[in-house]
């Protein structure tokens, strides 16, 4: 793993972040992949025709794949890839609950795959510390067409494939950025009890009791909810505030503290005034809250944003007059910020330093980056698996026959380059759906992308949780132990009324920290930020991100 003061410490954070599924949405017609056998180079002068390589390339094995498909190396996919790209490829199914232990043993025993597709970033670091792993700079610059013009497109894609000794080593997929949580609110509410979007935590507070005790839906009883704070939402209130555990300030990236305590006040006040859901913290997985919001009796909702959508039919059924708008996270006395997103990198694949042709490797990874190899492996065979509406967008012929056909497609993709798909669909829902409440719900979720993809309102974070720096088994136990005890700790002063108070939980707090050892690593990511501040991606970087 890396030294403490090397000049460049690369990787990503080892915290748990959800595996993104690549959503197959829709395309346009102009670019359809055509199935036809790639053509050999003629020979001319009487030179031989090329060789055709033959590499290995890891693919996850989920369990999952219907048996008429056949396996994960050898069905109508792996056929496709073989008949139409320019190497023969055999396929090593990787168990994906196992793929660690999986991969060690099969570099252990000199027989891992060419190129090596996983998640797991700090795995990856793990490798390249090992010196399992090729340097690709050189790979790219004299064997790659494809992927090169990705990276010239994004040279960002090299900052984060570098590791400290100045080489790339990876490659990435690139996608549009998706925002995940979104904040909304009950807009028949405000203009019955004559109020406005609030604009600042304080203004929140107002409305929110006010949706709670000013019996916003009209039947004589207080059986509203103003907001929630189950599950992700204690988080989202977390950001208003920027009560991330380290930010940037004052050029330096710090550990703060001051920013937990008007955080848990906010929250304890909408507690101790029956704002909130009295029993929010038992609801871990967000079911009560969702119940809340569809049945028409939560005035603010915040959550993900597929969750939100999930349950718009069920309100819109349950409370036909119910309008709800998104609404930016309102501003606090350290800023205004926003809820998380999918970023636009994700690194994927890594080359095995014994790969015996790396060139064909090479010609594999260019083929599953060009467009209609994209296409293809999103919308499947026109006339087969999909027919063009007029716009251009895919749309299914048989959706119980690509989900048999299609449906464990997404590991073979895992470093395409999706931003080159033609948005067709929002949360599921098709742009062209003759729906009404689809299309109710199309435009909050396009007000919502405007409002929280804004620089001016960016995630409080200084990099995504992605992106953070790795850190040895010592320290990412005091990070994690940090974050964990934080949240319980102060969880406590939002229930405990003046048995527990906020003063005391944030000197709880600082006490743990300091005695599980949380000021080497203030100074580790203090030093680190200064020795990678030019040459990292940071947050306000990933607002800055142009895809046309």
């Amino acid at each position: 793993m890396e030294k403490h003061r090397m000049k460049k410490t690369v990787a990503l954070s080892t915290a748990a972040v959800m595996t993104l599924s690549i959503l197959a949405a829709c395309g346009s017609a102009a670019n359809e992949p055509k199935s036809e056998p790639a053509a050999e180079t003629p020979s001319t002068g009487g030179e031989a025709p090329e060789a055709r390589g033959k590499i290995s390339v890891s693919i996850y094995d989920r369990g999952q794949i219907p048996k008429e498909e056949g396996t994960y190396s050898d069905n109508r996919w792996t056929r496709w890839i073989n008949e139409n790209g320019p190497v023969d490829v055999e396929f090593v199914p990787i168990p994906r609950n196992e793929s660690q232990q999986k991969y060690s043993m099969l570099f252990a025993s000199g027989e891992a795959p060419d190129l090596v597709l996983e998640y797991d970033n700090a795995f990856v670091n793990t490798l390249w510390a090992q010196k399992q792993l090729l340097p690709l700079d050189d790979l790219i610059a004299e064997h790659s067409t494809e992927y090169k013009k990705l990276l010239e497109k994004f040279p960002e894609l090299k900052k984060l494939a570098t590791k400290p000794d100045g080489k790339m080593y990876e490659v990435a997929r690139i996608m549009k950025p998706e925002i995940l949580g979104m904040m909304v609110i009950r807009k028949d509410w405000l203009d019955k009890l004559g109020l406005q979007v609030p604009k600042t935590v304080e203004e929140l507070y107002q409305v929110a009791d006010s949706f709670a005790n000013g019996d916003p839906d009209g039947n004589g009883t207080k059986d509203t909810f103003g907001i929630n704070l189950s599950q992700f939402a204690t988080y989202y209130v977390d950001a208003m505030f920027q009560n991330e555990m380290f930010i940037l300030q004052d050029g330096e990236l710090i550990r703060q503290f001051d920013r937990m305590k008007p955080a848990y006040e906010f929250k304890r006040r909408l507690f101790e005034n029956n704002i909130v859901d009295k029993d929010f913290l038992t609801d871990t997985n967000g079911q009560k809250a969702e119940q809340d919001f569809a049945s028409g009796k939560l005035g603010i909702y915040l959550a993900y944003a597929s969750v939100i959508s999930k349950n718009y039919d069920t309100l819109k059924s349950s409370v036909p007059g119910a309008e709800i708008v998104a609404m930016p996270f309102p501003a606090s006395e350290f800023g205004q910020f926003g809820p998380d997103f999918n970023p636009p990198f994700q690194l994927t694949g890594s080359v095995n330093a014994k790969a015996k042709d790396p060139a064909a490797v090479m010609k594999y990874i260019d083929f599953m980056v060009s467009e209609s190899t994209v296409k293809h492996f999103a919308y499947g065979e026109k006339g087969v698996h999909y027919n063009e509406s007029a716009s251009g967008c895919p749309q299914p012929i048989d959706r119980d026959k690509n989900k048999a056909e299609m449906g464990y497609t997404n590991d073979y993709r895992m470093f395409m380059p999706t931003y080159l798909l033609q948005t067709c669909a929002v949360n599921d829902r098709s742009l062209e759906s003759e729906n009404p409440i689809d299309q109710e719900w199309i435009a909050i979720a396009e007000e919502a992308t405007k409002l929280y993809l804004d620089p001016n309102r960016p995630h409080p974070g200084f990099t995504h949780a992605k992106f953070r720096p790795a850190l040895d088994k010592d320290l990412n136990t005091i990070f994690n132990d940090g974050w964990n005890t934080m949240n319980e700790i102060m969880a406590k002063t939002v229930v405990s009324g003046n048995s527990y108070t906020v003063d005391q939980g944030v000197a709880d707090v600082i006490s743990a920290w300091d005695a599980a050892g949380g000021k080497k690593l203030e100074e580790w990511y203090k030093n680190w930020y200064q020795e990678n501040k030019d040459s990292w991606l940071f947050m306000e970087d990933l607002y800055q991100m142009k895809f046309e």
